[in-house]
């Protein structure tokens, strides 16, 4: 693509201040080169004067100035000129442009994606929700980041396989079995005290009146039963969480049981590696871990006084099993409340001798409903929560996974329900389809007045000459850009900016631009245009799991 082009031509810059004395033999050159967020400063801007400052000991606007002198850039851009503090900006020639489109529509969408996982095998386990009640829509707004980075990590070049741990050996398991237990024991006629401590939603009840719609033979000891309703419960609620899942268009390759770690003997081994290390200590009748030789964090307990392992135990075993299933890359991602355990994770991840680059952690935060402009009320104690399913149930999938990504993952969320069933160009998912369906549209009368399709390999893009045209055409070329951008930053939600941007340019252009006019010929390339465009919005709609309508 255009970026590599002008990286070349940054390089060759830089060898010949090398050549000439004015820049240290030995210095890397390894140019940052970046869209301009404002109209005006050209199509890619570099700070490469910047990096080289510090070695040169010079002004970065002297430095920038010699540079674009040194560049050999004709080929490609119109002019580089040099912008505020020491900026290079590079305005492509529109005839590289129309070039990069024809390619792609000779060689096919698939050539705009980048390649910057380079075959890397990525492991992103994501929701991961304890089986001990449904989805709620802070699952729903994980469950739709953790796919889309998937799937855009899969469009970059990686070997992606995504992850569903289930923390089915804990105590939370526990409190389930106990709090089905006694609410069995209520269907049953006899009275119980039912603690606070135990789960409080009416799905508790649901699953207490299965077991006994099913005959299931519960033992006569309270233990035995527990264990029972534990197993019971967290197998029924796991299939609801993997149904709604199913529904909300996320499909997992590996669903992971944290008992298995256990069975295993994972857990035994990696304790028995962090004692050999040095890295877990006995103080107090507790096994610790020495956090503190990695981060400015306290030791943390992994065996507590009375043998209890804690949940951070088992958490360092799983990711040393990842590590140990040939993953190069681990994404977690996690509620936004988990802030403070990542440092110890990574802690543990360079105590297990790996790099602790090799995790990238995501934040969730929260998300709160509007309805009537108002905020609906949720509390996850009193089990008065709004679930993914009943999101689901209220606007549809495409709705729901569009909304999840309408913002950065770790900034708060309001989901307006009211706006996203909205037929109208109000609702940014139907403002995105639309722009494919009215595309659709225009080929279907293309085809009413005999234009071939099969034209369109012949299509002169120099006919595109219109400054929305440019635009539009860029658009789809960056593309490229925007995928990549997204895998390298790990932040699926820059593909619903992108689209907006895109269709909006669309609309703007359709709005005051006649598709099929009486010249054939520009008729033709116009065609080209939209056909590529119509690629891409449905590619990036692909992307995030949401469907492109062929008529609305």
């Amino acid at each position: 693509m255009i970026k590599r082009n002008i990286a070349t031509i940054i390089r060759d810059a830089c060898e010949g201040c090398k050549k000439d004395g004015t820049l240290p033999v030995n210095t890397e050159i390894n140019p940052i080169i970046e869209i301009p967020r404002e109209e005006g400063h050209g199509d890619y801007s570099t700070n490469i004067a910047f990096l080289l400052a510090p070695a040169l000991k010079k002004n970065p606007k002297a430095i920038a100035e010699d540079l674009v002198q040194r560049m050999d850039f004709d080929a490609s851009c119109d002019k580089v000129e040099v912008a505020g503090k020491g900026f290079i900006n590079f305005y492509v020639k529109d005839a590289v442009w129309q070039q990069l489109l024809q390619d792609a529509y000779a060689n096919g969408i698939d050539t705009l994606f980048p390649s910057t996982g380079k075959g890397k095998k990525a492991l992103i386990e994501f929701v991961s929700a304890n089986p001990t009640g449904p989805l709620h829509i802070g699952h729903g707004r994980g469950a739709a980041v953790g796919d889309v980075l998937a799937n855009i990590l899969s469009k970059a070049g990686y070997e992606v396989t995504k992850e569903y741990y289930i923390n089915d050996a804990g105590r939370q398991i526990r409190t389930l079995g106990r709090s089905t237990f006694l609410r069995w024991q209520e269907l049953k006629g006899l009275q119980v005290s039912y603690e606070k401590d135990l789960y409080q939603g009416g799905y508790i009840k649901d699953l207490a009146r299965e077991i006994i719609d099913k005959h299931i033979d519960v033992p006569p000891e309270e233990e035995d039963a527990v264990t029972l309703m534990s197993r019971f419960s967290g197998d029924a609620i796991m299939n609801g969480i993997m149904k709604d899942l199913e529904d909300f268009g996320v499909f997992f390759d590996s669903y992971y049981r944290e008992s298995g770690l256990y069975g295993r003997g994972v857990i035994d081994s990696t304790l028995s590696l962090l004692r050999e290390k040095g890295y877990a200590y006995e103080n107090d009748g507790a096994l610790w871990f020495r956090t503190s030789a990695f981060e400015k964090d306290e030791d943390r307990v992994l065996i507590k006084s009375d043998g209890e392992k804690t949940y951070f135990t088992s958490d360092i075993a799983y990711h040393l099993d990842k590590f140990e299933r040939s993953y190069d890359t681990l994404v977690d991602i996690w509620g936004s409340d988990h802030h403070g355990y990542i440092p110890r994770l990574k802690a543990a991840i360079q105590a297990l001798g790996r790099n602790k680059e090799d995790l990238k952690v995501i934040l969730i935060q929260f998300v709160s409903l509007l309805k009537d402009g108002k905020p609906i009320g949720m509390s996850t104690r009193a089990g008065e929560f709004t679930t993914l399913r009943e999101v689901l149930d209220e606007v549809g999938r495409d709705a729901a996974r569009f909304f999840f990504l309408m913002r950065k993952s770790d900034a708060h969320l309001e989901f307006d329900l009211d706006l996203a069933v909205k037929t109208s160009n109000e609702n940014p998912v139907y403002y995105v389809q639309y722009a494919h369906a009215r595309i659709m549209s225009i080929f279907r009368n293309a085809a009413a007045e005999g234009v071939d399709a099969g034209q369109l390999k012949n299509a002169d893009l120099r006919l595109l000459t219109q400054e929305d045209e440019i635009k539009l055409i860029k658009g789809i070329i960056h593309f490229h850009d925007v995928i990549e951008g997204c895998a390298r930053s790990f932040e699926p939600h820059r593909i619903t900016f992108y689209l907006l941007d895109l269709v909006g340019n669309f609309h703007s252009y359709y709005n005051k631009t006649r598709v099929l006019v009486d010249d054939r010929d520009l008729t033709i390339a116009r065609l080209l245009l939209l056909h590529m465009l119509r690629e891409v919005i449905r590619s990036g709609l692909s992307i995030l799991g949401v469907s492109a309508p062929e008529k609305m």
